[in-house]
């Protein structure tokens, strides 16, 4: 409590000096640009067309290419937890994952992840993971929609939308390569290439790749939770298999186009089957199929789209695409006799959307359809038992792990921005979507969305929002044929909805952004995992519901040569049933976080950066201890975790060195584990990066 006490009294100075220093004269450094000019910054998330960030009508995170290099992340998952509020880490037996405001499944199905408005999450699993397979190196900035986002995009956007832009070719109009090495055996290389043609013509090109071997953190037989045997062992953390990401954006006239080519995955610190949590050993298992221990996905997009003005008053967009998927498992099954099984499937899709912008005097209205259609047309399972990576056992070839089958959703969706008067504006839509199945009940989604933006003063915008979204139970619960992961073919959407109170504010002569927003929600038919299902019942079926609430703030601001971004979290239960809660707080969620980044110019070429993370005690239930049957609640201890770095930028040269966890605290993370994991300790990363421009 006294280390709570310590953070929120840090939190609350903080925005104390925010109004105190209001004569401060705020110097042009390491932002690319002053607030002023970041907050009149275009974004296109939240209403599928460009709209100040003042005038979205529900909550958005922006990050900048400026705010990715000042805390040299490594990974999406870095950059998100970093600086959205609600958004926090959650452990998973083979994947990285995040929870936004409480809400998290075993991999990442829960936020649509998008790329220049390209959706990124498999079709089969719904899966989009913030891993090493998304080179940051191309982007340009990252808007992230907190909160339901159904009513323009559909399924999987339950709890937000992260939206992934690219560099614009003219615009860098060079080519740059980054090699980054560090400790736990670290290799990353990078390109990204970019030039304009003309008016309306450019080109980007981005190559990346990402290894670690990983940290071997010991663990001892008293904290060998899940094994039958308790043994001492170790635990893999951060160990990546070779990751990459390659792509391309180009833009001709009215066309655009992108094709990307990517692949992440990351080996279990555990194993992930059977007794989930056991400690193995790696050297005893060899590859199957040509693949290592871990789970990963690789991922192909192309999309062609068009955009033309008809007329002063009328736009039309049009988005064709085709996406191809693989999930890729050795999995670590039953470590006591060495056995491993690999598991595969493979889906693709084709669709398209298209909509037409009419503007008028006081508004807009956006009227759009889509049509997407997917195809699970492959899987395959198999196991090696003593023997590593010897294939002796196989699922019957008449029964795959998959069923092979496809589904297509229709959608219509709408939206209507009027201004009723000079200062308030309403902005209000919904989407309706028809799911046919492969089998069982089809699925009719309606999502709406209402939201009133008053601008009480040029400094000051309040934002009162309803929305409502869903996420369709995946297509592996419904159809594979693994006894303990089966789950009803009729298994229901997930339902979120949420109203949101939001306050932004420019302070200080429009040198502070303030952005302050209470939400409350309601989550309801659950897909939940029965832990009383009989040995021929469907193990996964749709319970409860958790309703919570929260406050989240972040702040920008800057004194002198320092650039400081604050934010933070709280969050608590309102009521719950089937969901694992105590009392006011969720399994695995911290109630309060807080993100302190600050960067100091020391001269004109060389900055340093510090940011410190504090989590909160946590609700950590062990669901298995060996076997004792006796499990008693469990908390993990509450966190404060510093980073560092120093960059220097000369003519094009630039020398990056960072160093995460900076006291090397040992702190534990749960999620859909069995227990809470142990996290990565002091890691250690330089980079030489060097621009060669065009001109």
């Amino acid at each position: 409590m006294k280390n709570l006490a310590a953070i929120l009294l840090i939190a609350v100075l903080c925005n104390v000096q925010v109004y105190a220093q209001k004569e401060v004269i705020i110097e042009k450094d390491f932002f690319d640009m002053s607030l002023e000019e970041l907050m009149k910054i275009e974004v296109t998330t939240a209403s599928r067309q460009a709209e100040s960030i003042f005038k979205t009508p529900v909550p958005i995170t922006v990050i900048t290419r400026a705010m990715i290099d000042a805390i040299g992340a490594r990974n999406l998952k870095e950059v998100l937890i970093t600086y959205v509020p609600g958004m926090t880490a959650v452990e998973d037996h083979n994947e990285m994952n995040v929870s936004m405001r409480g809400i998290y499944a075993s991999s990442q199905q829960k936020i649509l992840f998008l790329l220049n408005g390209q959706r990124l999450n498999s079709r089969a699993y719904s899966m989009a993971n913030p891993d090493y397979g998304i080179n940051l190196d191309k982007v340009k900035q990252i808007e992230v929609v907190r909160g339901p986002g159904s009513s323009l995009y559909g399924n999987v956007s339950l709890t937000g939308v992260v939206n992934i832009i690219t560099l614009d070719g003219e615009e860098f109009d060079g080519t740059q390569v980054k090699l980054s090495a560090g400790n736990n055996g670290q290799l990353s290389t990078s390109l990204v290439t970019g030039a304009g043609f003309g008016e309306n013509k450019s080109i980007l090109a981005w190559a990346h790749f990402y290894k670690a071997d990983g940290e071997n953190r010991s663990v001892n037989a008293d904290d060998d939770f899940s094994s039958a045997t308790t043994q001492d062992g170790v635990a893999y953390l951060g160990a990546v298999p070779g990751n990459f990401d390659i792509g391309v954006q180009a833009q001709l006239n009215k066309f655009d186009f992108l094709f990307n080519n990517t692949r992440g995955k990351i080996q279990q610190p555990f194993s992930d089957g059977g007794g989930t949590g056991e400690i193995y050993h790696a050297d005893d298992y060899n590859f199957i199929m040509g693949e290592g221990p871990g789970l990963g996905q690789e991922n192909r997009h192309l999309k062609i789209g068009y955009t033309s003005q008809i007329n002063r008053s009328l736009d039309f967009n049009v988005d064709l695409y085709a996406d191809q998927s693989s999930l890729i498992l050795n999995m670590i099954a039953v470590p006591s006799i060495v056995r491993n099984a690999s598991v595969y499937w493979w889906d693709r899709d084709l669709g398209g959307v298209t909509q037409l912008t009419y503007d008028y005097e006081k508004g807009n209205v956006l009227v759009g359809a889509q049509v997407d259609w997917m195809n699970v047309y492959d899987s395959h399972y198999s196991a090696s038992i003593n023997t590593p990576g010897v294939i002796d056992t196989f699922l019957d070839t008449n029964t795959p792990l998959l069923e092979t089958g496809e589904e297509i959703i229709y959608s219509g969706f709408m939206q209507w921005k009027h201004n009723l008067n000079s200062k308030l504006l309403l902005n209000a839509g919904f989407r309706y979507d028809n799911k046919q199945r492969h089998e069982g009940k089809n699925v009719d989604a309606l999502s709406p969305r209402l939201a009133l933006i008053y601008e009480a003063s040029e400094k000051q915008i309040v934002k009162l929002s309803y929305s409502k979204s869903f996420v369709d139970a995946p297509y592996w619960y419904r159809y594979n044929s693994l006894a303990s992961y089966s789950g009803s073919r009729d298994l229901n959407p997930e339902i979120l909805q949420a109203v949101q109170l939001t306050l932004d504010s420019k302070l200080s002569d429009s040198k502070i952004f303030n952005n302050l927003n209470i939400f409350y929600q309601n989550l309801t038919d659950i897909i939940y995992r029965d832990p009383l299902a009989g040995p021929n019942d469907p193990k996964y079926r749709n319970a409860g519901y958790l309703k919570s609430w929260g406050i989240e703030e972040q702040a920008m601001m800057k004194f002198g040569k320092l650039d400081l971004t604050v934010n933070g979290t709280y969050q608590a239960v309102l009521g719950d049933e089937d969901y694992s809660v105590d009392e006011r707080s969720i399994a695995n969620v911290p109630t309060f976080t807080t993100n302190i980044i600050g960067t100091y110019r020391i001269m004109e070429s060389l900055f340093v950066n510090v940011s410190a993370k504090y989590l909160s005690s946590q609700f950590a239930p062990i669901v298995a201890l060996g076997s004792d049957t006796s499990v008693p609640d469990n908390y993990i201890d509450e966190a404060l975790i510093f980073n560092a770095g120093i960059n220097f930028q000369k003519k094009g040269f630039t020398a990056d060195l960072r160093v995460r966890n900076l006291f090397d605290t040992k702190y534990y993370q749960g999620g859909s584990t069995r227990y809470a994991y142990p996290q990565e300790g002091r890691w250690f990363t330089a980079s030489l990066i060097y621009k060669f421009n065009n001109n």
